[in-house]
């Protein structure tokens, strides 16, 4: 009877999680976590936003309108500290009480800004970079399996199991009860030791610091063809 063999390969990986508030985390490639974060913003947040932006955008013009022409400005000269030359400024008092001394040539100009500090214009930048700081990218160390069957490699279901605590029998064990069930055997079992090389890291699998730990395990595999 002719046998076939086949190659179970389980490894370490790191992944990006990115954690949106209310949403289940994104695992994406490593060092993507950014890019998936401002996609997941494009196809389901960004309409909104611009329409948030276009509905509220002549409600703050009108304010800043308002808040202009509540603001008091009275131009004189004063001393801008003890001893000095008396020079000609322009003190602005705005709408909410506050006061300033400014360069009278610079007073509409800096009405203006005081007020987008103040009230800033929900654009639809300003609204991404508010939802982006609800936004944590973690990195996930964990494990995968690809199952080498002739020319095909397909991955394993191992629900991306965390790393740091240690090899994932449970899971790859699952994964070896539903290769039996279609057949496969084991014939031999190989493993790669790596250390690794972030001493602040997680330590995985139980090695001590410095010492090399699990980083890959080969399960050789055969069933009648």
């Amino acid at each position: 009877m002719v046998a076939r063999h086949a190659m179970l390969v389980i490894a370490r990986a790191v992944f990006d999680a990115v954690e949106i508030p209310g949403q289940e985390p994104l695992v994406v490639a490593k060092d993507t976590g950014d890019e998936a974060a401002r996609q997941w913003w494009d196809e389901r947040v960004r309409a909104a936003a611009a329409d948030v932006f276009e509905r509220g955008s002549a409600t703050w013009e009108q304010k800043l309108a308002d808040w202009q022409a509540g603001t008091e400005v009275t131009v004189g000269k004063e001393r801008l500290h003890d001893g000095g030359p008396r020079v000609e400024v322009a003190r602005v008092r705005f709408p909410d009480g506050t006061e300033s001394v400014v360069d009278p040539e610079a007073v509409r100009d800096f009405i203006a800004t005081e007020f987008r500090a103040r009230f800033p214009q929900p654009t639809v930048a300003a609204q991404f970079a508010d939802w982006r700081e609800t936004v944590r990218v973690a990195e996930l160390r964990t494990w995968i399996g690809w199952l080498f069957d002739g020319a095909e490699h397909v991955p394993v279901d191992l629900g991306l199991p965390a790393s740091q605590f240690g090899y994932p029998i449970k899971e790859v064990l699952g994964c070896l009860d539903r290769l039996s069930a279609e057949g496969w055997q084991i014939v031999h079992v190989s493993e790669d030791r790596a250390t690794h090389p972030d001493s602040r890291a997680p330590h995985l699998d139980g090695e001590v610091p410095g010492e090399a730990g699990v980083h890959t395990v080969r399960y050789l595999l055969s069933r009648a063809n």
